[in-house]
């Protein structure tokens, strides 16, 4: 209690102070009590006193370098449990281990109370006790309290045995007899128990006896009956009481009876009018002696399982020998189990395939929409049949038709598939051969009439709806018939299949070729477009006809007579069309066979005209049939002038051929290139010539096609002529048509920026009639509109073109473009689009295109008004 108030004392003290508490404080440093001031968070010992040096056996500065958690020898764990002990105790100090200098432990009590430091740090300042010897006297006096006990306790159990000794013989003798009155009660009720029990279970057992399904029949070690079940009575009733029966009578000519025992030995018995056979299972029955009281006879009827038996193996044999493939697979559709034609047809064996799924045979001919309508026409339907095709394990696909079943349990829920399928490649290739007989030349291996006539229909019904033109072609062979009566149908025959052969060589792979019969061929060209296409397929069969046939060493010279039709321009029926194909062959024959005529004579001299032009417009830079004229081009108030350079032909053997005929011919034919080419440096040429003479500035524009900035640099032509020429590039504008910009191709647009970045001038010609005319001065470096003549020609009266007219020459100044307004022929015309600020105009009424001698007089006239 001393030690106690000392230390209540020291915490009063403290608590007076601690709040000025200094490390060299003498009440802290010379207090006879043990000190620490701990830091809470690290455990560091921030100032210790002499007691505690004394105490521990360290110096203070020693202790002031160390951590509590170097002299307290309980873990963090031991510390939270002593704490945790000391509040459900109520202390207000804890009981820790502490280590000395010397190693040795004290046992000490550790009141400790917070407060801040001049720094403003909250410490925590820690009073320690030795309480080891205190400790070690109350386990001591603990000791002997429980010593005492135990002895005060041993001396009261013995005078309570003594007591209690003769209680516990007396009632020992009443427990006796009261124990075996109850036995003797037990016993009696479980003799009644036993009785009851032995009755149920007597019961018991004759139900179930009585109600096997089996037929039971119990017999004495003689033989005779005792006993049988509700099952033997019924069945046996037409026999009378089978009791005390032998068995040999109730089951005549059976094996059973003369034999101890016997296990499912076969029995067949007439019951009625139905055979019915027993498996029977004869056994001993003993005591609980082992002495023999009898035997039991045990009778299954196996009538129904025999005939299930019989079924399988009846299955089983068609499933192993059927020649179609079989697949049984589960609700999964994982392969379950397939047969040997399965294995013969598809080349996998049954353990290759089990556990997988059919698309392990997928041969990639069939979508996945093709399977959803598959299985999903199977769940609804429960059957599937049709042709599908799979892959063999070597790899090959082949056709199979196959049938599939959807196996269904007693809740309508999918069981198990079962597919049959069998191999009809076969069957196929003689479809395939059957529809190739019925449909193509035997001979030649055309199509034939037939197979020509359903493709001419699926064609006339497809240029209906689309709009299209397709042509129709009859062929005879000239002198045909010569060639066979003199050597023969053999050599005819190979003179067919070799002209057959000539004739689809000329031919493309969407047209159809036919032989209709005898010499006589037809073909059927689709999607036509141009007349000439059809005059070229015509001209190569001609030309393949009549080259030399050599047939077995024999030499023949045919030719052919062709007539040709067009749908829609000759008709729009099968009959209509294929009667005018063969009335223009015959037409052929009548101007002298190995030649082609159409079915229209305007249509033929068409062709016939088109087919000169084209002769003779090869020939016409060669023969130097072309030339240019040029037609002034004047700017408001004179001011500027130019001309645009015209391509004329003066053919010898056509005369004067108008350029809106042979330009689209030479495009077509790709002599624009040449043609092209010339016209601008025969142009740029004389320009140069011009551009010296006048005292304005003056330009010349040339017409460029479309083809030209397709298959050439136009850009790196346009360098060449002006370099070779002398032209400066401001003095030229190329003058383009919609089509060009209407290709819309990066290609192009180089070439035009390109050209525009010599300084050359590009002009859109015709500006108004094509299409799409303002998205084209947006994307394209152009630097003129040419107004067509179209709505020129009604200025100034017609106002919808005045308007128009007005719009664009606006729209032009505001894009800082300029603008050629073509076709003026009237003051009138003249006069209002000046009123307009049109920048330039062209027409007759300044003057006709105009021959180069012509053109000089014409600019020295303008050059004298100047």
């Amino acid at each position: 209690m001393k030690i106690i108030k000392i230390i209540i004392a020291c915490l009063s003290l403290c608590s007076s102070v601690v709040n000025a508490l200094s490390v060299d404080d003498p009440v802290f440093v010379e207090h006879s009590a043990v000190m620490l001031v701990i830091n809470p968070q690290s455990g560091q010992i921030i100032a210790a006193n002499k007691a505690a040096a004394k105490f521990y056996g360290f110096s203070r500065t020693t202790l002031e370098a160390m951590l509590i958690q170097d002299i307290n020898q309980l873990n963090a764990e031991q510390v939270a449990e002593e704490r945790s002990l000391a509040a459900s105790e109520g202390r207000n100090y804890f009981i820790f281990r502490h280590r000395l200098a010397d190693d040795t432990l004290r046992t000490v009590s550790v009141y400790s109370t917070p407060f801040v430091d001049g720094a403003g740090q909250t410490q925590l300042l820690s009073i320690i006790h030795d309480i080891s010897a205190q400790r070690a006297l109350q386990d001591s006096l603990w000791y002997y309290q429980n010593k005492l006990e135990e002895q005060v306790a041993a001396q009261t159990q013995e005078i309570q045995q003594m007591s209690s000794l003769k209680v516990l013989l007396l009632a020992l003798i009443i427990a006796i007899l009261l124990v075996s009155i109850l036995v003797l009660g037990a016993l009696l009720l479980r003799l009644r128990a036993a009785k009851r029990r032995s009755e149920a279970q007597g019961a018991r057992l004759k139900a179930i006896f009585n109600g096997i399904d089996d037929l039971l029949i119990f017999t004495d070690e003689q033989g005779q009956v005792l006993s049988v079940n509700k099952r033997v009575e019924d069945i046996f009733a037409a026999h009378g009481s089978l009791m005390n029966k032998p068995i040999g009578e109730v089951l005549h000519d059976s094996r059973s009876a003369e034999q101890a025992t016997c296990y499912q030995l076969p029995y067949t018995l007439e019951l009625g009018n139905k055979q019915c056979t027993f498996s029977i299972t004869k056994t001993t029955v003993l005591d609980i002696n082992q002495q023999l009281l009898g035997y039991i006879y045990v009778l299954q009827d196996i009538t129904e399982r025999l005939a299930r038996e019989r079924e399988q193996r009846l299955a089983q044999t068609v499933f192993d020998t059927t020649t179609e493939g079989v697949l049984v697979s589960d609700r999964d559709n994982r392969i379950q189990m397939v047969n040997r034609a399965f294995t013969q047809i598809t080349g996998f064996e049954s353990d290759e395939v089990l556990g997988q799924t059919p698309a392990m045979f997928n041969s990639g001919h069939h979508s996945n929409a093709y399977f959803n309508q598959l299985y999903q026409t199977l769940n609804e339907r429960g059957h599937w049949e049709g042709e599908i095709w799979n892959r063999r394990k070597m790899g090959d696909v082949y056709p199979s038709w196959l049938q599939v079943s959807a196996v269904f349990d007693e809740q309508g829920n999918i069981e198990m598939y079962v597919a049959l399928f069998n191999d009809i490649t076969s069957r196929k290739h003689h479809e395939q051969l059957m529809w190739q007989q019925a449909n193509f030349d035997t001979l030649t291996g055309l199509a034939n009439r037939h197979h020509y006539h359903e493709k001419f229909d699926t064609t006339l019904a497809a240029a209906k709806e689309n709009h299209t033109r397709f042509a129709i072609c009859f062929i005879d062979l000239d002198r045909f018939k010569a060639i066979n009566d003199t050597l023969g149908h053999h050599i005819g025959d190979l003179l067919l299949i070799e002209a057959a052969q000539r004739i689809q060589d000329c031919t493309r792979s969407s047209d159809v070729v036919a032989r209709l019969g005898g010499d006589e061929f037809a073909i059927l060209l689709t999607d036509i477009k141009h007349i000439r296409d059809v005059e070229a397929i015509a001209n190569k069969i001609l030309h393949q006809l009549r080259s030399q046939f050599v047939l077995e060493g024999h030499e023949a010279f045919v030719s052919g007579s062709i007539g040709i039709t067009f749908y829609p321009d000759d008709g729009d029926e099968r009959e209509v069309l294929l009667r005018n194909a063969d009335s223009a062959m015959y037409k052929a024959k009548e101007h002298g066979r190995n030649c082609f005529q159409f079915y229209t004579s305007m249509m033929h001299e068409n062709a016939k005209a088109r087919s000169q032009l084209e002769g003779a417009l090869h020939k016409a830079l060669i023969n130097e049939e072309l030339s240019v004229v040029y037609q002034p081009i004047l700017g408001k108030d004179n001011e500027r002038i130019g001309c645009e350079a015209l391509l004329r032909w003066h053919s010898e053997t056509l005369g004067d051929v108008s350029p809106g005929e042979f330009i689209p011919v030479s495009e077509e034919l790709g002599l624009i290139l040449a043609m092209g080419e010339w016209v601008l440096f025969q142009a740029c040429k004389q320009a140069k010539h011009w551009y010296e003479k006048t005292k304005t500035p003056f330009f010349v524009t040339v017409n460029v096609s479309s083809t030209q900035f397709k298959r050439q640099d136009v850009s790196t032509l346009v360098a060449t002529v002006l370099r070779e020429t002398g032209l400066p590039s401001h003095a030229l504008t190329l003058e383009i048509t919609e089509n060009v910009l209407a290709d819309n191709s990066e290609r192009i647009l180089t070439q035009l920026r390109a050209i525009r970045d010599m300084g050359v001038e590009l002009a859109i010609d015709d500006f108004g009639t094509g299409y799409s005319s303002l998205s084209y001065l947006k994307r394209f470096p152009l630097s003129k509109l040419k107004i067509d003549q179209e709505f020129i020609r009604d200025l100034p009266h017609d106002a919808e073109d005045r308007a128009l007219v007005s719009a664009i020459i606006s729209m032009a100044a505001n894009l800082n473009l300029q603008v050629v307004a073509e076709g003026v022929e009237t003051a009138e015309q003249l006069g209002l689009l000046k009123q307009l600020d049109c920048d330039f105009t062209q027409g007759y009424l300044h003057a006709q295109p105009l021959s180069p001698d012509e053109f000089d007089v014409y600019l020295a006239r303008f050059n004298e008004g100047c």
